[in-house]
């Protein structure tokens, strides 16, 4: 039987497209991607992939989506981690840009220049705003418990979002350079941020 005719035989295929999607755009970025080849490589027919989604921007829904589920798990560990003072929103903010720089292309999908238009996918932004909204409601936690200052909650979380988004953006698209030792970087950045919202 020719691989054309071949019958759908895939165990969870949803899932292994999107997993091969992530693969290839590690790779060789989203130009990459093509329902295609994402076929040949599972080695199942041309239709199959179809089956799930549409057409290529559907799967790439898809993938951002997953990128973000799994960017909010990775930072959920970090919140249920026991530590004291400011030590949970400084590691949160460290995870977040470390996510970036160890799947650059994928994120670039989630929120860069080939960022998918959130509004029009609602699987998509319902992803990225779960995320924000656990931000948000960890300061609400602390101003509760009056460890950051008084104020509006969500602001200040879009402030701390914003300052480790920028450096994620600027690390993954090369723009910092020089001797500016990385990890120095993350934790001033992170420690600055803390500094700034702590009660004096």
């Amino acid at each position: 039987m020719s691989k054309s005719t071949r019958p759908y035989h895939h165990g969870d295929l949803r899932a292994a497209l999107i997993a091969e999607a992530v693969a290839m755009i590690a790779d060789g970025g989203v130009d990459s991607v093509t329902m295609r080849e994402i076929g040949r490589r599972l080695d199942v027919s041309r239709a199959a992939p179809y089956r799930h989604f549409s057409d290529k921007a559907a799967l790439l829904v898809a993938v951002a989506a997953a990128g973000f589920d799994r960017l909010n798990a990775r930072l959920r560990r970090v919140q249920a981690a026991p530590q004291a003072g400011m030590a949970p929103l400084e590691r949160l903010g460290e995870e977040y840009v470390r996510f970036a720089l160890e799947h650059p292309a994928h994120y670039r999908l989630m929120y860069g220049r080939e960022a998918l238009s959130r509004p029009d996918n609602p699987e998509l932004r319902d992803a990225a705003n779960t995320l924000f909204e656990d931000l948000a409601a960890l300061f609400e936690a602390y101003q509760a418990a009056g460890r950051i200052r008084a104020g509006d909650a969500r602001a200040q979380a879009y402030v701390a979002w914003s300052a480790v988004h920028g450096l994620a953006s600027l690390l993954t698209d090369g723009q910092i350079h020089g001797d500016v030792e990385v990890d120095e970087l993350i934790r001033l950045t992170t420690e600055t941020v803390a500094t700034g919202l702590r009660v004096d």
